[in-house]
């Protein structure tokens, strides 16, 4: 089960993401020149890259909760996809912040064979538990240097769940709130590097016993 102190919506209508990673399990494809155009990547997919490059993401998304200084825990609500015809190599995972009470301490990545398929977070870095009955990540391995292999045309688990972001942030205010507004993930295709970024919001409030944290939208 996902932590009571999270809300989650998706822009710019402050609609739930559960529709959002509905969505997320439709067809994938690909193209050497254009992933838009490869056989298989409907409109809506071809739309979620930010940048040129073949990585796939979704649309702005973000969510909010309390925590107390010091502690530890891991974003998962980044999936990416490579809708290219070569593998993709990550250089590295950048998060964008809005104030000094937040920091990344590490990023991690889980392949299509884990179970669930993804989740928001949880306490911790690396991810030890999951919040569901069954949950298992298979290995994880550092971001940096990891290779994505594109979608098969057959698509299977990795069109479905795509690799997982795990993102270790850690909380420095002691009270206040500070977010995250943005990942950043640089990486290589094809001999060119590309950067490309991605609305991915996450708001803290600390101390952990307070009021709804508010979310980062509408402070962009």
């Amino acid at each position: 089960m996902l932590d009571r102190s999270q809300r989650h919506e998706s822009l710019p209508r402050r609609g739930r993401l559960i529709a959002v990673f509905i969505a997320l399990l439709v067809s994938l494809g690909c193209s050497s020149d254009d992933p838009a155009h490869h056989p298989g990547i409907s409109s809506d997919w071809a739309s979620r890259r930010t940048g040129n490059g073949p990585l796939l993401s979704a649309p702005p998304n973000g969510y909010s909760l309390r925590r107390d200084k010091g502690q530890i825990f891991t974003d998962g609500w980044m999936l990416v996809y490579n809708a290219g015809d070569a593998p993709v190599t990550i250089l590295s995972v950048t998060s964008g912040w809005r104030g000094n009470g937040l920091r990344q301490i590490g990023v991690m990545i889980a392949d299509p064979n884990r179970r669930p398929a993804m989740f928001q977070a949880v306490d911790g870095y690396p991810p030890r538990t999951l919040p569901f009955k069954n949950a298992y990540l298979g290995p994880i391995k550092p971001a940096e240097g990891y290779v994505i292999p594109p979608i098969p045309p057959q698509g299977g688990a990795q069109k479905k769940k795509g690799y997982q972001l795990l993102i270790g942030t850690q909380v420095n205010q002691a009270s206040g709130r500070s977010s995250r507004t943005y990942i950043e993930i640089q990486y290589t295709y094809q001999g060119r590097t590309y950067i490309d970024r991605w609305v991915n919001t996450i708001a803290v409030c600390t101390p952990a016993a307070g009021p709804e944290c508010p979310q980062e939208y509408g402070q962009q």
